[in-house]
């Protein structure tokens, strides 16, 4: 199943207050200050969804770029972020030149597409020595009917993601699993997820649910600043470099 427009507009609606998408953005953002400090000149946020992201990327880039087949769905981006190039374009043959980008970003894309493809054209476009960060959904027996709709095509262990970003020109600076602590709700909600009002509440939950897995995401990201590594999560994230 591929990622619909219909789909799309619901990201567009829950990307910006849903615990799930603030809390991996506060990840990301830390990861970033940890491996690239300085701001770079151009960053790019492939696969950027609604492009959201890249209003809290502008600290760490001169010239931001947004690439995804449906971002031009979203007129609200006119306003989010004014200043940054948004394509509509296909992650897997990226309109951007050889070795053009200093940092990327790429989350919870890879499972959707072709990743060996993908990952090449991410090593063709990034300079040497530059950074990519990417989420993607982890241990592959939790896959289920939420999988499909998500338009996802697989989920990852630690051993094969790191692999193929090896095999495609990469050094892992950085890897470690996601949404430890929330672990046991994520293996009840696969079974579930049959249910649609769970589904509804899985994509909309209350404000007082949102505020309260936020929280508990938010002291996992703090335990993960200070170095810890967890052994499982329904999520994975690395930072690789290119070589």
């Amino acid at each position: 199943m591929e990622f619909t427009p219909d789909r799309y507009e619901m990201l567009v609606r829950t990307e910006q207050t849903h615990f799930w998408f603030c809390a991996r953005r506060s990840m990301v953002l830390e990861l970033i200050r940890r491996f690239c400090p300085k701001p770079v000149e151009t960053l790019a946020d492939i696969g950027c969804g609604s492009g959201y992201n890249l209003t809290h990327l502008q600290t760490y880039g001169e010239h931001l770029v947004g690439i995804d087949r449906l971002v031009l769905l979203s007129p609200q981006m006119k306003t989010l972020a004014p200043d940054t190039q948004l394509i509509a374009g296909d992650v897997q043959e990226l309109p951007l030149g050889n070795k053009s980008v200093d940092m990327m970003t790429s989350l919870d894309v890879l499972e959707h597409v072709d990743d060996h493809k993908m990952l090449r054209e991410l090593s063709r476009t990034l300079k040497s020595n530059s950074i990519l960060i990417i989420t993607v959904p982890a241990q592959p027996w939790l896959w289920s009917n939420r999988d499909i709709q998500a338009g996802h095509k697989r989920r990852y262990t630690k051993t094969t993601l790191t692999q193929i970003l090896e095999q495609a020109g990469f050094t892992i600076r950085y890897v470690n699993y996601y949404q430890f602590l929330l672990f046991p709700l994520v293996v009840i909600s696969r079974f579930l997820w049959k249910k649609r009002q769970f589904q509804a509440y899985e994509e909309n939950p209350g404000k007082i649910t949102n505020h309260v897995l936020l929280k508990i995401s938010m002291i996992e990201n703090w335990l993960a600043k200070r170095g810890a590594k967890f052994p499982w999560g329904s999520s994975l994230v690395v930072v690789a470099q290119k070589c």
